[in-house]
């Protein structure tokens, strides 16, 4: 959790395991660090300058020799807060340029919980019903506190959610936060579709997690209609 946290806030793989041995060491030598973080000695040098100028390290002269420790990691949502500053500024640009030349179509491919979770931040804009089809708690399992936050995002913004969940997860609870009906278990397969407004969003969570999203209106529709055709032909809750 804290090393996600940390990939989150823009830190590399290294600069995290740094990071958090020095967090744990509270003041420390290179020698100390390398030993604590089994990052090669080389690299903890770069890392630990590359630290200094985004303000998380600090070094200090003890008996006549270099340390370094921690700054406090209150420091970490400053560090967030300037990106979404940065982020909002160029916002209008960005999304000018994106719709010079707007597709009648458009298709991209997530892989991995972070790019899933990319998946589900296109859908929270379109702030329209979501519908799920073939909803078994898998993809929750992989993306951890990112679902987490989903939810939280679809209460904020008052997002309705009609799903279509497989039978063995009535008892789990995973569902709860949607109004859910149930698909009979012997159809269950590692795939999960969810539409909302001209997304299809088709989820696979086998080993890992991908995810396709599909930007257009019409075959939203299609789905939308077979989505209320099972939804119909289940059995109500």
């Amino acid at each position: 959790m804290k090393e996600e946290a940390l990939l989150a806030a823009g830190l590399t793989f290294n600069e995290a395991k740094v990071y958090l041995a020095l967090l744990k060491l509270g003041s420390a030598n290179v020698n100390e660090i390398t030993k604590k973080s089994g990052v090669h000695r080389v690299n903890v040098y770069d890392i630990l300058d590359r630290l200094t100028e985004k303000g998380l390290v600090s070094s200090i002269i003890a008996n006549k020799k270099k340390a370094y420790q921690v700054v406090n990691p209150e420091v970490l949502k400053e560090i967030i807060k300037q990106k979404e500053y940065l982020i909002e500024k160029a916002l209008p640009e960005l999304k000018l340029d994106y719709n010079i030349n707007p597709k009648k179509e458009q298709v991209y491919y997530f892989h991995g919980p972070d790019g899933v979770s990319t998946a589900y931040s296109m859908m929270m804009t379109q702030k329209e019903t979501i519908y799920g089809i073939g909803g078994s708690g898998r993809t929750r399992e992989f993306l951890k506190h990112r679902h987490d936050k989903f939810i939280r995002e679809l209460k904020k913004n008052r997002c309705k959610v009609k799903a279509l969940y497989y039978e063995f997860t009535r008892k789990t609870g995973v569902a709860k936060d949607y109004e859910t009906r149930y698909l009979p278990d012997k159809y269950q397969s590692p795939m999960m579709i969810d539409v909302c407004g001209s997304l299809v969003i088709i989820l696979l969570s086998t080993d890992e997690v991908s995810a396709i999203v599909i930007d257009n209106r019409a075959l939203a529709d299609s789905y939308r209609k077979y989505f209320e055709l099972l939804w119909n032909t289940v059995a109500k809750p």
